[in-house]
C-alpha cells in the first residue's frame, strides 16, 4: 500500500543525495536531527525526475540528465522537464485511485 508521503511527494522513493535519507525516509536538517515533512532536497527531487522523466527541452532519455544548449551538464533539470514529471505522477495517481473498491464515482 502507499503512503500519503509517497503520494504526495513521489521522490521519496530516491535516496537523498544531499542528506543520504534512505529511500521511504524524509530528508532531515544539516544535522540530521529534524525530519523535514513537508517538502524534500532540491536535489533529491531532481533525482526522482531523472530516473522517471524523459526531458522535452534537451531530449535527454529518463536516467540521464539535463544538458545545456552548449552540451555542457546542468546541476538541475530544465523546468519543463520538473513540470512534466509532476503532471505524470498526478495522472498516475487519479488512475490509480479510480479502481478503488468501494470508491463512488463522481458524477459528471
Amino acid at each position: 500500500m502507499t503512503s500519503r508521503a509517497q503520494l504526495r511527494l513521489p521522490q521519496i522513493e530516491m535516496r537523498c543525495s544531499w542528506c543520504q535519507a534512505s529511500p521511504g525516509d524524509p530528508c532531515t536538517n544539516q544535522r540530521g536531527n529534524r525530519a523535514r515533512r513537508t517538502d524534500t532536497h532540491t536535489a533529491r527531487r531532481d533525482l526522482w525526475v531523472i530516473a522517471t522523466t524523459a526531458c522535452p527541452d534537451c531530449q535527454a532519455p529518463a536516467g540521464t540528465g539535463c544538458s545545456a544548449a552548449n552540451g555542457l551538464p546542468l546541476t538541475g533539470v530544465h523546468p519543463q522537464r520538473e513540470k512534466s514529471a509532476a503532471d505524470e505522477h498526478a495522472r498516475a495517481v487519479e488512475e490509480s485511485s479510480r479502481n478503488v473498491q468501494g470508491r463512488a464515482e463522481r458524477p459528471r
